[in-house]
């Protein structure tokens, strides 16, 4: 197929490169470039609302500090979450998953990444899906995570709701051995899962292959730089996560 081939194009926390991550400044932009797909990190506050942002504690993004679970969302719209990317965006506040879905309208799909289970935080699935519902957004929402606890939940929880399995690579830890190829066993345990995701440096010719025996997408994240993001395209992933989309419209389906 070589240079034929046509990618998904996910915006990586809204178009993280070019605002600032999570914000509605950052996803509005996404939208406006012709994004595909939108992928945001979700954390939940003192008051159980699940707010769009990728750190469980507020103090790389936001002008405030502590932790989000110890937070109301009262509290967190106190500071700012765009002003330490640039202080043209001090406006920009930490929005809510609601408010996110509100603007995205299925303009594009959304990937909503939780990295942390009910464990952490007391019923985070329940409330992911029931903003999910509220907004009638399960047609173009799509949880994904590292976290297995929190991926069989949602899935137990709803089985209508679309999912993904995130994986970084080569970590004792996962049951995976992605140097020597992808162990299948284990991947039969993501059956209900419609992608699979890695690191791009993992992304050999052997995974993709055997993630399409399974029927399954292969994603990669996070790619920022034009020579990488050739490579991929012609070894043939599904998709790309970019925290600068406008690099992947060129190949975009």
């Amino acid at each position: 197929m070589g240079s034929n081939n046509k990618i998904t194009v996910t915006g990586h926390r809204g178009a993280a490169g070019l605002a600032p991550e999570n914000t509605l400044a950052s996803i509005q932009l996404a939208l406006e470039l012709g994004v595909d797909r939108i992928e945001i990190d979700v954390q939940q506050t003192k008051d159980n609302v699940i707010i769009v942002l990728h750190d469980r504690s507020l103090r790389r993004t936001t002008t405030g500090v502590g932790f989000v679970k110890n937070k109301t969302y009262k509290e967190i719209l106190k500071h700012s979450a765009g002003f330490k990317f640039n202080k043209y965006y001090i406006k920009e506040k930490v929005p809510t998953l609601d408010e996110v879905i509100q603007l995205i309208d299925g303009k594009a799909e959304l990937l909503i990444e939780t990295k942390y289970s009910f464990m952490y935080y007391p019923n985070i699935e329940r409330h992911i899906i029931n903003v999910i519902k509220s907004n009638d957004a399960k047609v173009w929402c799509k949880v994904i995570s590292f976290n297995d606890r929190a991926l069989f939940r949602v899935h137990k929880l709803d089985n209508e709701i679309r999912t993904g399995k995130l994986f970084v690579g080569k970590y004792a830890n996962l049951p995976l051995s992605w140097d020597k190829g992808v162990n299948i066993k284990p991947l039969k345990r993501y059956h209900f899962v419609d992608e699979i995701m890695v690191k791009h440096s993992y992304a050999t010719k052997n995974i993709i292959d055997r993630v399409h025996s399974m029927g399954k997408e292969l994603h990669v994240w996070t790619v920022n730089d034009s020579e990488t993001i050739d490579l991929l395209v012609e070894r043939g992933v599904d998709g790309i996560i970019s925290d600068y989309p406008n690099l992947l419209m060129k190949y975009k389906r």
